[in-house]
Parts: structure tokens; C-alpha cells; sequence
């Protein structure tokens, strides 16, 4: 297997291991409070490892002219850097307002968790797209 589809496997392997594993041990084992906390730290993490092992992929798929590879890598990439740098900070900012009871507050924080949690979804469909294309259609 190729670094850049490894980078994609684990991937995969780290995204499916959060939403099925992590994300409800920690709202079953955890206070509400408690989970918030962990989650606010554990998401900036999440999202920069996944930028790195995308922006692996990316510049590794360069330097074997994979162009497909390499623009969906990219792209990848910017998703979970935008979520870590720019999302993630928006979604904690309006939980804080809808707690302190901010009207609307509410509102904005579902939609950005929405959007963000649609961007973590594509990036894992489109890194199972990558490896099952390599596989079978190359």
C-alpha cells in the first residue's frame, strides 16, 4: 500500500474509531460539563491530526504524480484545518452564549456543529473513496 492510501487508512481508522468508540464512552462515562471540557480539548487535537496525515497523503501523492490523490488530500486537509482553526472556536463560542442563555444561540451552535460534523463525514467518505478507487479501479 502506497503512504499516501495509508495516510487515508488511518484516516478512517481514526475517524470511525471516534464517532463509534470515543464519542459515546465519553457522553455515557462523563458528566455533561465533564464531556464538554474533554471535548474542547480533544477536538483541536483530532482535527490537526487528520490535517497532518492528510497533508501527508497530499504532498506524498505529488511526488508520485497522483493528481486525483493529491487535489482530494488537499482538500481533505483544509477540512480539518478549518474545522480546528475556525469552526471548532465558532461552535464552542456559541455553546458558551446559548448557556449563559443567549436567545438564538442555540440555533447558530446546531448549525455550525451540523456543518462541521457534515465536513468531518466527507473527508471520511472521500478517504474510503481514494482507497477503494486505488484498489479496484487502478
Amino acid at each position: 500500500m502506497s503512504l499516501p492510501l495509508f495516510m487515508h487508512a488511518a484516516n478512517i481508522g481514526f475517524m470511525l474509531m471516534f464517532t463509534v468508540v470515543v464519542a459515546p464512552a465519553v457522553f455515557k462515562a462523563l458528566s455533561q460539563k465533564a464531556a464538554a471540557s474533554y471535548l474542547r480539548v480533544l477536538f483541536p487535537r483530532l482535527f490537526m491530526f487528520g490535517f497532518t496525515t492528510s497533508i501527508i497523503a497530499s504532498i506524498s501523492s505529488l511526488f508520485d504524480s497522483e493528481i486525483q490523490i493529491t487535489v482530494i488530500s488537499a482538500v481533505i486537509a483544509v477540512g480539518f484545518l478549518f474545522n480546528a482553526q475556525i469552526l471548532t472556536p465558532k461552535i464552542n463560542q456559541f455553546r458558551d452564549k446559548s448557556s449563559a442563555g443567549v436567545v438564538g444561540a442555540e440555533k447558530i451552535f446546531a448549525r455550525l456543529h451540523l456543518f462541521s460534523v457534515a465536513i468531518f463525514g466527507s473527508q471520511f467518505f472521500a478517504s474510503l473513496y481514494l482507497i477503494i478507487s486505488q484498489i479496484y479501479f487502478t
